[in-house]
């Protein structure tokens, strides 16, 4: 293998894991299964460079029984072992990628492993392209042709069958009224105080659209104007700004889900999760823990809180005693998770765009919820989730159907937070049959 491709490995274990700190934030900051994983992918680049495969492979080893599937880990002991010719344990990192869900191009490993086992290595490959493949079905219910959008979550009013998009890059949250999906309107503004706007949700009871907004690089911002995060709450009807609520720490409230009149909301940047008991009250936090590092999507289930975080799986918050715990995963890899909500009977559905393949898929927790019981794949390789500038982002499920950002354009920015020059699909919105 290539030095070339070797670089790329390291670079992908580097992306996945947190950003660098300073010196003196590492020695202060707590060790979390986070920084020690940090460390050992540090550690095991090190040793790679050096041609001191076994020791690698070691450090892998034990960074994956931190951080379970975690498909970088899985790529790196793939590329070890095929540096150091132990075909065996190529296999076993590919076919743990495979039982996780996840796909790979096995080609580059295939000089090594079919003068092994050429039979295995057919399988392992079917396997990998059979985890890529079409699943479930999707209607494409809107496709929103806003050059320059960057349109991150949906909400439904079931009762209408309006949908509520929130978009980043224009400040604004729009309306798509069912007789014209593919006319947006729009409901709010950065005149309302909205920064960039990411997850949405539509509540019943009070007959509020809420709204996560926060000022970030791909925010559009006037000279001198400040910056902040914020929770918005809007007339249902009217589009009439009811609340705003604010909190000393946040840094960037963006998901959150909405049970009778209660808010529970993520914050991206800052390890806690907040809390609203009513649109007349005030944001408190709910749970705060070092353990957290990019936390997502929100979910309320078997009288628990669970909250994606992107870099470590599925995290379970006790609404009584406020205790956090990382949910055991099942065979299929959570990390990448973005958006989660619940369904009415307590299942969840998560968007996984953190890893190869995007797809939907549905978690059934154990009876105490504190384990993944099974998994289900909803939706993957839809053609609106099919592009590389383009990835599946936040969902919203009722009445047995579900809403999808199919293509958000996170992938458009480069470094610099500049979009890509090219010509830009529209946005797609598709609907999934729950089963």
């Amino acid at each position: 293998m290539s030095m070339t491709r070797l670089l790329h490995v390291a670079a992908a274990l580097a992306l996945l894991a947190a950003p660098a700190a300073s010196a003196q934030d590492e020695a202060d900051a707590p060790q979390t299964p986070q920084t020690l994983a940090r460390e050992m992918f540090a550690q095991a680049n090190d040793a790679m460079a050096n041609a001191d495969y076994e020791a690698a492979r070691r450090l892998l080893e034990a960074a994956l029984d931190l951080k379970p599937a975690h498909p970088a880990i899985l790529r790196g002991l793939a590329t070890v072992g095929y540096r150091a010719g132990r075909p065996a344990d190529v296999f076993s990192a590919l076919e743990s990628l495979a039982a996780a869900g996840l796909t790979l191009d096995p080609a580059p490993f295939a000089d090594l492993l079919e003068t092994a086992d050429a039979d295995r290595f057919t399988a392992v490959s079917a396997w990998l392209a059979e985890n890529a493949a079409p699943a479930g079905r999707a209607e494409v219910v809107a496709e929103i042709d806003r050059p320059g959008a960057l349109i991150e979550g949906v909400a439904v009013d079931i009762e209408t069958d309006r949908l509520f998009l929130s978009s980043v890059t224009g400040r604004e949250i729009l309306l798509l009224e069912p007789f014209a999906r593919d006319e947006p309107q729009v409901f709010a503004d950065q005149e309302d105080g909205l920064w960039s706007v990411f997850g949405l949700a539509v509540d019943d009871r009070t007959r509020v659209v809420w709204a996560g907004s926060a000022a970030i690089e791909q925010t559009p911002m006037a000279e001198g104007e400040a910056g902040g995060t914020a929770l918005f709450a809007f007339d249902l009807v009217t589009g009439e700004l009811y609340g705003r609520y604010e909190i000393e720490g946040a840094a960037q409230i963006a998901d959150f889900t909405v049970r009778d009149g209660t808010v529970y909301a993520s914050d991206s940047q800052a390890p806690r999760v907040y809390v609203l008991d009513s649109v007349s009250g005030a944001l408190e936090v709910l749970a705060e823990d070092p353990r957290f590092v990019s936390l997502q999507g929100v979910a309320l289930a078997r009288g628990a809180l669970y909250v994606a975080d992107y870099a470590t799986g599925l995290w379970r918050i006790d609404l009584g005693d406020r205790s956090v715990s990382l949910v055991r995963a099942g065979s299929e890899s959570l990390i990448g998770l973005d958006g989660l909500r619940q369904t009415r009977d307590g299942r969840l559905i998560a968007v996984r765009n953190g890893s190869r393949p995007h797809q939907v898929m549905a978690i059934d927790l154990n009876e105490a919820g504190d384990a993944v019981a099974s998994t289900e794949v909803l939706l993957r390789a839809h053609p609106a989730m099919q592009g590389e500038m383009g990835e599946p982002t936040l969902v919203d499920p009722a009445d047995g159907r579900a809403w999808l950002v199919a293509n958000a354009a996170w992938p458009r920015f480069n470094a610099r937070n500049e979009a890509d020059a090219g010509a830009q699909p529209p946005t797609v919105i598709l609907e999934i049959d729950l089963p």
